[in-house]
């Protein structure tokens, strides 16, 4: 695992931590832990059996994310519990409870928040690294999001982080799948749309990690 206990990535979970309070909307709340080797220990029996072959550092990744998830549950006064892995990879959440989970090479992030306190959430985390060329035009649609998503280095990225919150915000709900020319994102309000008419509210930071939510 690149990054394991270096400072640098220390630092930047402390600071992502604070930041990911400022990108959450009222009633949800989340946080994030470094992945470390021995995480998949925090993978219950349920858990674990949901799984299938994954390799060991998705098992790492989400048992971190699940840890993370389960620590939070308190806060909303729920009790921590089991949350499996659906057949389309995503986390099933206990009654009451809407959520999502992400992490990359270094990172776990959950976020959760009580049922009608919003309609979904959904989070994404991603390398501060510039997107390739190639997968930019697999997820900007023409016009206005080329326009809006090239000023940093790292604006692709973000758009993508984005669109990957947006798909874990309305999937549970909607039960669309959707491709990434599907969702148009708009910068100045901060809104996203889905083909079918789905508004979801965003919020990202490029540093010092992609880091972006969505909720409706």
């Amino acid at each position: 695992m690149a990054g394991l206990n270096h400072p640098f990535v220390v630092g930047e979970a402390d600071t992502l931590c604070r930041l990911l309070k400022g990108l959450l909307p009222p009633g949800a709340i989340g946080s994030l832990r470094l992945i470390e080797p021995t995480d998949e220990s925090f993978l219950t029996a349920s858990e674990a059996l949901t799984m299938g072959r994954a390799v060991a550092s998705v098992l790492r990744a989400s048992g971190a994310a699940r840890h993370v998830a389960r620590q939070l549950f308190p806060l909303l006064r729920l009790p921590p519990v089991d949350i499996p892995r659906s057949g389309n990879g995503a986390p099933v959440w206990p009654p009451g409870v809407i959520g999502s989970i992400a992490h990359d090479r270094d990172l776990a992030v959950a976020v959760i928040a009580r049922s009608g306190a919003i309609g979904g959430i959904g989070v994404d985390v991603e390398p501060a690294e510039p997107l390739e060329a190639d997968i930019f035009e697999r997820v900007a649609r023409d016009g206005l999001e080329r326009l809006e998503f090239h000023h940093d280095p790292l604006d692709g990225k973000a758009l993508f982080a984005i669109k990957e919150a947006v798909f874990k915000a309305v999937y549970p709900h909607d039960g669309v799948f959707l491709d990434f020319h599907e969702v148009t994102v708009d910068r100045t309000s901060r809104i996203a749309t889905t083909r079918y008419g789905r508004r979801v509210q965003w919020r990202a930071v490029i540093s010092p990690r992609v880091l972006a939510t969505a909720w409706w």
